[in-house]
């Protein structure tokens, strides 16, 4: 029975990040596209990528590290199919950063525990999310015979820095959220 019970609050709150990454993704879709902060790096990217790490970490710190990675997989292929990646060839690119920052969120909140390890995964997190997309979505970019080298470049800083702003707001909001989840999930989920 008990691990019955564990299964089914699993698969309901990965559902609940899930449907909270699509709503945040579908409320992104309605933000002015042209606001820009700095180059490619747009306000829609900033709110949006922000509240997306802010779910993505959320689900691997107060449910597993699963629940954070299936909602990271699932929120690539979303944003896909709702048009907001620009190249829906990079989706195994973004998939994989969102599953890092995951990991690193499980790790840093669940396995070590304390504000000082929480602060630490949130920073290492951001940084190896960033790494790998500052790695691989330009290589990626490169084998693809019709993207221009104009937009290559454009898209490689798009997956760049702006992904460490986004991601260390959203563990800055997680940090802030955590406590009062956790207190709501009864400390974790056993």
């Amino acid at each position: 029975m008990a691990k019955t019970d564990h299964k089914i609050k699993w698969i309901t709150r990965t559902a609940l990040c899930t449907a909270l990454v699509l709503l945040v993704q579908m409320i992104g879709k309605l933000l002015p596209a042209g606001v820009v902060i700095a180059g490619p790096f747009s306000l829609n990217q900033l709110i949006t990528g922000s509240l997306v790490n802010l779910v993505l970490i959320l689900a691997a710190a107060s449910v597993s590290a699963w629940s954070g990675v299936t909602c990271g997989l699932i929120s690539s292929i979303l944003a896909a199919l709702l048009g907001m990646t620009p190249v829906p060839f990079i989706v195994p690119a973004i998939a994989l950063g969102n599953a890092v920052i995951a990991v690193a969120a499980w790790f840093f909140f669940k396995e070590l525990k304390g504000t000082g390890m929480r602060v630490t995964g949130v920073v290492l997190g951001a940084a190896a999310k960033c790494a790998v997309l500052w790695l691989t979505v330009p290589a990626l970019l490169r084998i693809l015979p019709d993207i221009s080298s104009k937009q290559v470049q454009m898209l490689s800083v798009m997956f760049s820095w702006p992904q460490f702003v986004t991601a260390i707001i959203g563990g800055i909001l997680a940090l802030t959220v955590y406590p009062a989840l956790c207190r709501s999930f009864d400390g974790h989920m056993r």
